[in-house]
């Protein structure tokens, strides 16, 4: 894998196009206590490399010169990878023959924009001693309630090729009001996204492939043809087999198959994948959680090998003995990781006076030192577009002689003794 070198200065916290994970529990917006309190002197432990990483979404550029002064922010703030979104449902910020360009892009879908978002990024980030990482919605079709437009040029979108491909719940049909998706269950889906995966590390020279929406959209899905079928044939083979059980290997298959795709073409990029914030509820708690709702097995690829790093999009504060407690939902991961790594992931908000999302960096810093108080192998914070809205907010990581920040001392990503 590529040593980064990092500069001085760093900077980066980025916005993933993952949203907030909804909870029937508590918000957990409680002061963190006295134990989370980050170190005096900002300075991370020596314990052979910490990854600091923002999540850059695609809503967060729309050209050039935005999307490289993003990644020089996060240089200057002395983070040392960025995950650039390049793929948000179904559509490509790079060139693809699998894909058409995004509408986000050039105006009109498959419309080719002048530049590539992705090479764009890879240069700069290099440039500034910075890991890339690829961060690529595995699922999320199309935005719901959209009308889906033919592309311009010879590459569709998979939809329009192949409307079969959709995922539906047991009535026939896609209720989700965020997103289409993709069907798990339909090897043709899977077959695409790898081939899709495998093109991008063919021609990109990408630290890591970062996944996100790699799951279901809720537990009633996917009852499209394709899936049902191969549901009753499992079945067959196996009467005990559950629909839970089934549908959590299909999304299984779909990580397994892209680590062996990486194995295979580019061995040292890391394969990551943000996931639910809560893997199972807290003792007592009735929340969401990823491996029951979501068919998401998380800690499972952890254990298998198949997945060299995942990014627990926790969402909320420290709050000790609340159902979203930030600390306690971190050391559910750690403690099932395997071998492998656990980025910390955060949000660069926190809930203040009024309930809404503000700015209160005390409570990132103490994330941050309770990351490594308890041995995670670094942060990533969403979004780049929250630390944009004052670009200010980018300083207090680094801090200042007088009063340095969690990142005042520069770092490399920690090694995967695992990774040629």
């Amino acid at each position: 894998m590529r040593r980064v070198l990092v500069g001085v200065a760093l900077v980066a916290l980025g916005l993933g196009a993952c949203s907030v994970d909804p909870s029937s529990g508590s918000t957990g917006d409680a002061a963190a206590g006295p134990d989370a309190a980050p170190a005096a002197d900002g300075a991370a432990p020596d314990d052979g490399g910490e990854l600091r990483g923002v999540w850059i979404t695609r809503f967060a550029y729309a050209d050039q010169p935005g999307l490289e002064a993003i990644i020089d922010r996060a240089a200057d703030a002395h983070f040392n990878a960025v995950f650039v979104q390049i793929r948000g449902n179904g559509d490509a910020y790079y060139r693809s023959s699998h894909e058409p360009w995004a509408a986000r892009l050039g105006g009109v879908l498959g419309r080719d924009p002048g530049w590539d978002p992705l090479q764009v990024a890879i240069d700069r980030a290099h440039a500034r001693g910075l890991e890339l990482h690829a961060y690529f919605n595995v699922f999320s079709a199309w935005p719901a309630g959209d009308p889906l437009p033919v592309a311009e040029g010879d590459v569709q979108h998979p939809l329009h090729d192949h409307p079969d491909w959709l995922a539906v719940d047991s009535s026939g049909t896609s209720h989700d009001s965020e997103y289409l998706w993709f069907s798990p269950g339909n090897p043709a889906v899977r077959a695409h996204i790898v081939a899709t995966a495998r093109e991008l590390l063919e021609r990109y020279d990408v630290d890591g492939l970062h996944l996100d929406r790699i799951r279901t959209p809720g537990p009633d899905y996917s009852h499209d043809a394709v899936t049902e079928a191969r549901f009753a044939a499992a079945r067959d083979v196996d009467p005990s087999l559950t629909w839970a059980d089934f549908m959590r290997a299909q999304v299984d298959a779909t990580v397994a198959e892209l680590d062996a795709t990486i194995a295979e073409v580019r061995p040292h990029v890391r394969l990551s994948a943000s996931v639910w914030g809560i893997y199972q509820p807290l003792p007592g708690c009735a929340t969401s959680w990823g491996y029951g709702q979501y068919y998401q097995d998380s800690l499972g690829w952890l254990q298998r090998g198949t997945i060299d790093a995942i990014v627990p999009m926790m969402y909320w504060a420290i709050a000790p003995g609340a159902c979203t407690d930030w600390a306690a939902l971190l050391d559910g991961f750690l403690a099932d990781r395997g071998d492998r790594h656990v980025w910390a992931g955060m949000h660069a908000l926190d809930v203040v006076d009024g309930g809404g999302r503000g700015w209160d960096f005390a409570q990132v810093a103490a994330r941050v030192a309770r990351a490594r108080e308890v041995g995670a192998q670094g942060v990533v914070v969403f979004a780049s577009t929250y630390l944009d809205a004052d670009v200010g907010r980018w300083a207090a990581f680094p801090g200042t002689a007088d009063a340095p920040g969690p990142f005042a001392t520069p770092a490399q990503p920690g090694a995967m003794p695992w990774k040629p």
